[in-house]
């Protein structure tokens, strides 16, 4: 094609439009600007209603402030119902875990037993030698004989808590942090097993729906 062939607009340079022209005083101004200002700056509403991912994975604090006596004790009466519950739902008719099921709730409850005794002997309580559960031969039994002794071994906690306040006397803060922070741990490696057990129930379930 032709230069001569071109519209006239294109050849003409005085068509062509330019970029905004940029003002001097403002970019002045903003270059001038401290840095820390920047960063002073209140951020939107949208920025801070939004977390970030560490503090979406980060574990929230519990309110109520540092542990007393009366809390550990309450707290210690609530992982003793999860264990009846527990020993409850091992105590199934039919009840049947896989080799991946029992692997899981032998470890979790393994890991809640001992976090358990060690939460008693935080508060003074003679925990003595573990249970002998060589001798159970059914991997449900030996699990009932673990809730069992960590039963035990939290009605312990909870008397002599209770006998510390009838007698007026405080308990070591730092024993009292240390009993939470275990029963914490067990509760929820209790709570896991709890899960994996009402699966397996309910696995149990559909299979007799399907039988009958």
């Amino acid at each position: 094609m032709a230069d001569n062939d071109l519209p006239s607009k294109l050849t003409d340079p005085s068509t062509v439009q330019g970029l905004n022209p940029i003002d001097r005083n403002t970019a002045s101004e903003a270059g001038k600007r401290p840095f820390a200002d920047y960063m002073n700056e209140a951020p939107s509403a949208k920025q801070a209603q939004s977390p970030t991912p560490m503090q979406a994975l980060a574990p929230q604090a519990t309110p109520g402030g540092p542990p007393t006596m009366d809390s550990v004790h309450q707290q210690m009466k609530a992982t003793s119902t999860q264990l009846g519950d527990l020993n409850q739902k091992l105590n199934t008719p039919n009840l049947k875990l896989k080799p991946s099921q029992k692997f899981l709730v032998r470890s979790k409850l393994e890991d809640a037993h001992t976090n358990i005794r060690e939460s008693a002997q935080k508060v003074g309580v003679d925990t003595g030698p573990l249970p002998d559960l060589k001798a159970e031969q059914n991997p449900i039994a030996k699990f009932i004989a673990m809730i069992g002794d960590g039963q035990q071994q939290l009605e312990s906690a909870q008397n002599m808590i209770q006998k510390y306040s009838e007698n007026g006397q405080s308990m070591n803060p730092g024993d009292l942090l240390l009993a939470q922070i275990k029963l914490n741990r067990a509760q929820q490696q209790l709570d896991f097993s709890s899960i994996v057990l009402s699966k397996a129930i309910e696995d149990i379930k559909t299979l007799f729906n399907v039988q009958i």
